[in-house]
């Protein structure tokens, strides 16, 4: 299947690199998502404009962002990257996560990522234009003031992609980290028949505003506690618990009975998001289990591979391959007779416990601080758990791609036990969804064969 798709991939970018040049000839000036079809000397987004030395071929990808064909000479970006009163705001990096140390070029505020000035490749920083053939150009609005310790740094991050050919029509962005800006996937790849289309229940949110927050970049730089300081507010939830829920709202409005016309905004930017994980994890990303901070990273990568129709994204999905790439798979575990007698902070699990789905802050990989107490500290992030197990029973193929039937025993438990209010409580979206349509029949049909060994297709 994936040698397929790549084939028909290579097929599709040699007919939209046609499509393109006919488009650059013909049609100058007209907007949407195709392949190139204006010439500009600067473009811009969120709040954010990268200036060139002169027109170059421009073009967006599936949900907006900017790219632009290289080679490139970027003269200014706005907001300038400055330092006012000591601290360095807006900069700029290119094809980050640049190292494997955490190290940020955004804004030098103290906060929980070190701020390194050799990272910031704005122009007005380092002083000269910068010089492209092909990259990810990541460019910040610092918040003022910044969140407490820096938590977020960020108001607004924009991406301007520069790629050494034209990509197909709508395609889907490549991922920052990688060297390889081609575009593997475009809209057209979408299969709308994953998702469902059932009644609007209580509490449904706006989805115009899902929607454009979907199409916005959800930074996956940093992969532990310290990531809340470079996740922009205007973008995405700064901590987990607001990640999982927000992510769970996202996926369970893509069944509900919108046409698919009306769904395509959210569903190309959660496929975006998953898509951005999906090329994370290639570099060797891993949001293991540590309190409420790596929660909702799981379902849009399943939802991206699903739509996609693509192994490789799958793979990673897999708990059986690695249980610590996600927080989710990590946390919840099946209690067994091996774990009678079991001392957790002052308990111990009992006969009565054997087959029970259970939580522990870091589970699979230091079990000595499981707790039995159902008042143990983060137990509340199972709350987001009731929404985000829902979607993937929702999605066709979602639970066998998921492949970790503790989560979702889980979450049936959590809903029968849960006391918790306000933000460590079920959102009331998602208890309406599930109250609805937790034993509505569903259609989860498994992939048509097992995910194979992964094809790394982000360097």
């Amino acid at each position: 299947m994936m040698q397929k798709h790549q084939g028909d991939s290579r097929t599709a970018r040699a007919a939209g690199l046609l499509v393109a040049a006919l488009a650059m000839l013909v049609s100058c000036g007209s907007s949407g998502s195709d392949a190139a079809q204006e010439m500009a000397a600067s473009v811009s987004q969120h709040g954010i404009t990268w200036y060139f030395d002169q027109e170059y071929p421009v073009g967006r990808y599936a949900n907006g962002d900017w790219w632009v064909l290289g080679p490139v000479t970027i003269t200014k970006i706005t907001p300038e990257s400055s330092t006012v009163d000591g601290r360095v705001m807006n900069g700029t990096m290119l094809n980050p996560p640049k190292d494997g140390s955490g190290r940020q070029g955004y804004d030098s505020y103290d906060s929980d990522i070190s701020y390194a000035s050799e990272l910031n490749v704005a122009p007005s920083m380092s002083g000269s234009a910068l010089q492209l053939k092909e990259g990810s150009i990541v460019s910040s609005i610092s918040q003022i003031p910044p969140g407490t310790r820096g938590r977020p740094l960020l108001s607004d991050l924009a991406i301007l992609t520069v790629v050494p050919e034209m990509p197909p029509a709508s395609a889907f962005r490549p991922f920052t980290g990688s060297t390889d800006k081609t575009s593997h996937w475009t809209e057209a790849d979408l299969d709308y028949s994953i998702l469902r289309s059932l009644p609007k229940v209580e509490h449904t949110p706006s989805l115009q505003d899902l929607s454009q927050r979907a199409l916005r970049f959800w930074n996956p730089h940093h992969t532990n506690w310290e990531q809340r300081a470079v996740h922009a507010r205007n973008n995405q939830g700064i901590y987990g618990r607001e990640i999982q829920n927000e992510v769970a709202e996202m996926v369970l409005s893509l069944h509900l009975n919108y046409s698919n016309a009306e769904k395509r905004d959210l569903f190309v930017g959660l496929v975006q998001m998953g898509l951005d994980i999906y090329g994370r994890a290639v570099m060797g990303g891993r949001w293991s289990a540590n309190g409420g901070h790596n929660a909702g990273r799981k379902l849009p990568l399943i939802l991206a591979g699903l739509a996609l129709d693509d192994e490789a994204i799958l793979w990673f999905a897999d708990p059986a391959h690695d249980q610590n790439r996600f927080q989710e798979d990590c946390q919840v575990f099946t209690v067994t007779e091996e774990d009678v007698g079991r001392e957790v902070n002052n308990e111990t699990y009992l006969e009565e416990d054997v087959g029970m789905a259970e939580w522990g802050i870091r589970h699979c990989d230091r079990p000595a601080s499981d707790n039995r107490s159902w008042d143990a500290r983060y137990r509340w992030i199972g709350a987001g758990m009731v929404g985000n197990s829902l979607a993937a029973r929702l999605t066709t193929g979602g639970m066998q791609a998921w492949n970790w039937e503790p989560y979702f025993e889980y979450a049936d438990r959590y809903i029968e036990t849960d006391t918790q209010t306000g933000r460590n409580g079920i959102q009331p979206f998602q208890r309406s969804m599930w109250e609805t349509y937790r034993y509505h029949e569903t259609d989860s049909a498994a992939p048509s064969s097992p995910p194979a060994a992964p094809v790394a297709q982000v360097e």
